[in-house]
């Protein structure tokens, strides 16, 4: 009897010491770093040394090595921004939060006052130079940079914000294209100046902003933000504010 037993319990020794020495030994295990990235704006692609994480901001990449890496984020209509990250095992680098720096170079002008061009003075300029924001007068020796002006009738019954070129005398051409909305910083782009319904005037009553492509080649984004004016006394007046985009044949706002 005795002997059966010792058999029985030294099968079940031999198992304890086989399941101890097959153990993980948590000492000899493992440890990476991380790296937190964010940006402002979000949602850009996160690249680690060349190679796109698929990963946006704001994220954590995992399980790196000890060492310095090259982080580069990109969004679209924004530079690409690079910078080194230092990771220690065990330990997750924060970077400070990235600006990201728009790509897309405007200029935004006004609200500038312009004037009916029937019956005012040399004080009260008609045209605008889209380039730089000033306003001048259809008559007065800098009417040559006037890209818009705006337009009125001797019955005073006709008022539109046209293009330079139909004024007598002027020859820059701009064309018109109205937008879907009255939020000039809603950051819709422009359509391309040779698709849709473009114009060489628009009412002066339009509330909605106003896409315009000039001489130069430049678009611009423009909006009558007041009106007033038009009885006795006092000429009609328009206030304007817009978008210009500094790039040849660049449509983004």
């Amino acid at each position: 009897m005795k002997k059966l037993i010792l058999l029985i319990i030294i099968p079940f020794a031999g198992m304890l010491i086989t399941s101890c020495d097959t153990s993980e030994d948590p000492v000899t295990s493992n440890s990476k770093g991380n790296i937190f990235v964010t940006s402002n704006p979000a949602g850009a692609q996160i690249w680690l040394d060349g190679v796109n994480t698929a990963q946006v901001t704001p994220d954590t990449i995992k399980n790196l090595d000890d060492g310095v890496y090259s982080v580069t984020l990109k969004l679209m209509d924004y530079n690409d921004a690079t910078f080194s990250v230092s990771v220690t095992s065990g330990q997750t680098s924060n970077p400070t939060n990235v600006v990201l720096v728009s790509e897309i170079t405007t200029i935004l002008f006004g609200p500038v006052k312009i004037y009916e061009s029937f019956g005012t003075t040399a004080l009260q300029p008609s045209g605008l130079d889209l380039s730089n924001g000033n306003a001048w007068g259809v008559n007065s020796d800098s009417s040559v940079v006037i890209d818009i002006y705006y337009f009125s009738d001797a019955s005073d019954t006709l008022f539109l914000i046209q293009s330079a070129d139909l004024f007598t005398g002027l020859i820059r051409e701009t064309i018109f294209s109205v937008g879907n909305s009255e939020n000039l910083f809603d950051e819709v782009d422009s359509p391309d100046r040779n698709v849709g319904a473009w114009t060489s005037n628009i009412s002066n009553m339009d509330s909605n902003y106003v896409f315009l492509y000039d001489h130069d080649g430049h678009y611009s984004k423009l909006k009558i933000v007041a009106r007033g004016g038009g009885v006795p006394g006092e000429p009609a007046w328009v206030r304007v504010q817009w978008y210009y985009n500094n790039t040849v044949l660049d449509k983004r706002f």
